[in-house]
Order: C-alpha cells, then structure tokens, then sequence
C-alpha cells in the first residue's frame, strides 16, 4: 500500500514538474480590448452566439467602438448526378471599422474571412444540426483574426 502511494506521488510529482498540460483542456476563446463590440448585421442564431462568445467582454463603454458587419454564404462544393448537393462550405467574411466616438472619425477598417465544410446528412435536422457547427466554426476563424488585426495597426501606429 505505501509502494502504492509512492509511486502515486512520484507520478504526479513528475508530471507536473515536467510542463504536462492536458491536450482536451478547455481554453478560453474571449479576448480583451479597449473598445466597444457592435454586431451591425443581421444574422443566424448560431453566428451571433459565436460573436458572444469571442466579444463577450467588451461591452463596455469607451472612447473607441468597433462595427462588425458579417455577410454568410453557403457555397455547394460536391454535387451528385442526380442534382442534389453533397457537401457545402460556409463563408463568413467580416468587414470591420474601429471608430473613435469622441472625434467622429474612421480609426482602422479591414476584413477577415472564415471557412467550414459539412455533408449533407440522411435527414434535414442532422444537416441543419451541422450547418449550425460548421456556422460556428467558421465565425470564430473570422472574428479571431479582428483583435489580432487591430493590435497589429495599433502597434505600427506607436512605432
């Protein structure tokens, strides 16, 4: 019994000196600014929870506010011989301007893009259930590359 926990503590000693991280950790996805979110766009339920969750904590009032506009796509990819469509691929681009509210003028405006493939299922529901997921993928890839972006304009503009 004492071999036993020995070998326990030896164990978890060494993984945790040894820099293991678990590989399905789950990672936060949100991101920090110094500006104010607004979705300018209507759209599907499954890109605005993608944009909540990416943009959920810049709701704050500031000087700068940021105007996303998000234009989706479903784009067939592989059609059958009978007409019928086996595999869409979702676009989302995401044309983006930060603002400063105080001045009245156009800081940054640029754009990003987002792709996500699914097939077509035996029944409508499964399908709609994948298009969702693959709606939500996609707009993740979009909306991470806009903080990326912006930091990168903000960085050259002290430079």
């Amino acid at each position: 019994m004492i071999k036993k926990i020995f070998i326990l503590l030896f164990l978890s000693n060494f993984f945790i000196q040894c820099g293991f991280q678990p590989i399905y950790s789950e990672k936060s996805e949100t991101t920090e600014s110094n500006y104010e979110t607004i979705l300018m766009s209507d759209n599907s339920i499954s890109v605005k929870e993608a944009f909540d969750s990416i943009f959920k904590n810049s709701m704050r009032q500031s000087n700068l506010q940021l105007r996303i506009n998000i234009l989706e796509q479903d784009l067939p990819i592989i059609t059958n011989s009978d007409g019928t469509v086996a595999k869409y691929r979702i676009d989302i681009s995401t044309n983006f301007t930060l603002f400063d509210i105080t001045n009245n003028i156009e800081i940054f405006s640029d754009y990003s893009k987002g792709f996500a493939q699914y097939e077509t299922q035996t029944n409508n529901y499964d399908t709609e259930q994948k298009r969702g997921e693959a709606k939500k993928i996609a707009t993740t890839n979009s909306l991470q590359l806009i903080p990326i972006k912006i930091q990168n304009f903000q960085t050259r503009q002290v430079e």
